[in-house]
């Protein structure tokens, strides 16, 4: 039985709860991610921020002027291509935004010591690609993916169908 925290990634990225949306945004960017744990001050996951919790604020924020998809919009220099001063002013309040406002503080994070397979069923089950990690006392330990979890089964697949192709052990040698 393979565990989440054999096949995880660790460290994840992961937000403070007091950053800024700017600053996530910049992140998630660099770090070719769409979302991501949130920690409080102790190290505990606390919430998620995801893409979409970004972009439902700007939109409430903005209004129907946003018309942006991506979140690339929080680090532009607003004041250069609106001419709108007021909804200027509004994009530059999102990006002033805290992380802790807007994440999604219904976690769902499975323990280091989970299979893989219950990892897998708890994705299903909540429609999520990845959970966060955590140990006992529920600090962050890594991020597990639906992905991760491919890899993990492909792998022991290969080595299922090695054993099965490879000629037999000489007599007196185990294998």
């Amino acid at each position: 039985m393979t565990l989440a925290r054999e096949i995880m990634t660790a460290p994840a990225v992961a937000f403070d709860e007091d950053m800024t949306l700017r600053e996530a945004t910049v992140i998630m960017a660099r770090r070719k991610v769409s979302g991501a744990p949130v920690m409080d001050d102790d190290g505990k996951l606390i919430g998620v921020l995801s893409e979409s919790d970004i972009l439902e604020e700007a939109t409430r924020r903005v209004g129907p002027e946003m018309g942006c998809p991506s979140l690339s919009f929080l680090s532009l220099p607003y004041e250069r291509i609106v001419r709108n001063e007021d909804v200027c002013r509004r994009f530059n309040e999102v990006g002033d935004v805290k992380v802790g406002d807007v994440m999604n503080d219904e976690v769902i994070a499975i323990n280091g010591d989970d299979s893989a397979e219950e990892a897998l069923e708890t994705m299903i089950r909540f429609d999520v690609n990845r959970l966060p990690v955590i140990d006992e006392d529920g600090r962050l330990i890594g991020i597990i993916a639906r992905q991760d979890i491919m890899w993990s089964v492909c792998r022991a697949l290969q080595a299922d169908s090695c054993k099965e192709t490879s000629p037999p052990a000489p007599e007196g040698v185990r294998r």
